[in-house]
């Protein structure tokens, strides 16, 4: 091909060869975040920290809902009685938190030292389901 035929040879003279706006030959490689990965990584990585990379995982299994063995003493002298399944409420964990005052049966998955000796010291129980 003849250098005369060429197209950048037949718009030379011309404002802006062919290529558009002026302003369009001039920006950094493209609009938001095109060449992130190649010609801007650089910028991101200063000014957009943690844009690389996935999320961390969180862990699946999530802690139980954990209540006070003081609002169960309440719930129970309300309601009149003498056991309580805490899963049926919707807590997995009883915590030594408030007073008990009755001897009370209580149904959880877990249970902290404080509310174990609590409630034995009422002349309650604590059943591990």
């Amino acid at each position: 091909m003849a250098i005369k035929d060429r197209k950048i040879q037949k718009k030379r003279g011309t404002r802006n060869c062919g290529k558009g706006m002026k302003g369009s030959r001039r920006r950094d490689g493209g609009k938001g975040l095109a060449g992130s990965k190649k010609h801007k990584f650089s910028w991101i990585v200063k000014n957009m920290p943690g844009h690389f990379g996935s999320p961390s995982m969180a862990s699946l299994q999530k802690k139980p809902k954990a209540v006070n063995i003081g609002f169960l003493n309440q719930y129970a002298i309300s309601q009149n009685i003498k056991e309580i399944d805490v899963s049926t409420l919707g807590y997995g964990k009883v915590l030594g938190g408030g007073a008990v005052t009755q001897g009370i049966t209580i149904k959880a998955k877990l249970f902290t030292e404080k509310a174990k000796a609590k409630l034995e010291k009422a002349g309650g129980k604590a059943v591990v389901a």
